[in-house]
């Protein structure tokens, strides 16, 4: 490809009607302009500009090529200008990929706030649990549920709050079938599981209490990949469930669900923000994340207990 400075020089030349007006307006010396339009005139093979001491004329050739050489420089400057526009003020589209959980209860509710405020931006939000690859997928931001946060080169994390797994049914549930005493019993009752605790065609819960853990294999009465259907389930008392604190915080205050074995909980997740190194971050993806790292982590508090 040729370059398209050369592109750049010649239009300039012809726009400004001469080499010193082009090289006063583009700040480049004539006779850099001069070296440059001459070896592009003879990389072509034709004569662009007609010189003499006191004119300048453009070719047949050097018309044509002047037509198209002033699209391009246009369509170059546009690409500029649209990078700069985005560079000015939040603008855009951003992509952000979230838990499921999180999408449907947090995120549905808090990012038409920050929409309302930033007009120009478009939002992108993948609902999926499993831990997209933020540069191959193109993702601007991502927010995980991990044990631990992980140290990936190019990526940056930022702590939003925990969130555990813990025992729910209804108060029915309890009052006809007994109370758990310690885990191990735990198998003697009806149970609702995720799909994610299937185990050699039964389901295991790992549960922690303090520095005691506790492998709890279940034969579920119920087993669902959906969080609304096994709270739901705990609720009319098909059996106990393992549920996210945030799924049942509303449901224990109103008493629709009881808290079984308090002490014991399933393992802790820490949820974060990853997205890649700041520099040339655009204010799009900078201001989205300052506004999630203030109201995902007030959410988390306000649905923990």
């Amino acid at each position: 490809m040729e370059d398209l400075n050369d592109i750049y020089f010649f239009a300039s030349v012809v726009q400004y009607g001469g080499f010193s007006a082009a090289a006063r307006t583009i700040g480049v010396e004539k006779t850099r302009l001069s070296r440059r339009i001459a070896a592009l005139e003879k990389r072509l093979g034709v004569r662009l500009l007609q010189r003499t001491t006191r004119a300048l004329a453009v070719t047949e050739a050097g018309q044509r090529f002047f037509e198209r050489c002033v699209a391009t420089v246009e369509g170059a400057q546009a690409a500029y200008d649209s990078v700069a526009e985005l560079r000015r003020e939040p603008a855009g589209l951003v992509r952000l990929s979230s838990p499921v959980l999180l999408a449907q209860r947090c995120l549905a509710h808090t990012l038409p706030g920050y929409m309302k405020v930033n007009p120009k931006v478009s939002i992108f939000v993948e609902a999926t649990d499993r831990a997209v690859n933020v540069i191959e997928e193109r993702f601007d931001i991502s927010i995980r549920a991990t044990p631990v946060i992980e140290d990936v080169a190019g990526l940056v994390a930022k702590h939003l709050g925990n969130s555990q797994r813990v025992l729910v049914v209804s108060r029915k549930f309890l009052d006809r079938y007994g109370r758990p005493e310690n885990p191990v019993d735990l198998p003697k009752f009806d149970t609702v599981a995720s799909t994610d605790d299937i185990f050699d065609g039964g389901a295991r819960w790992n549960l922690a209490k303090g520095e005691q853990t506790a492998h709890i294999e279940l034969e579920p009465r119920l087993v669902s990949s959906d969080l609304r259907v096994r709270l739901q389930g705990a609720m009319d008392g098909i059996g106990i469930a393992l549920l996210p604190e945030q799924v049942i915080s509303a449901p224990l205050k109103g008493r629709l669900v009881e808290r079984v074995l308090p002490e014991w909980s399933g393992a802790r997740n820490i949820l974060h923000l990853v997205y890649p190194t700041p520099r040339g971050m655009l204010p799009s993806v900078r201001s989205l994340i300052d506004y999630l790292l203030i109201h995902v982590p007030a959410w988390l508090r306000e649905h923990s207990i």
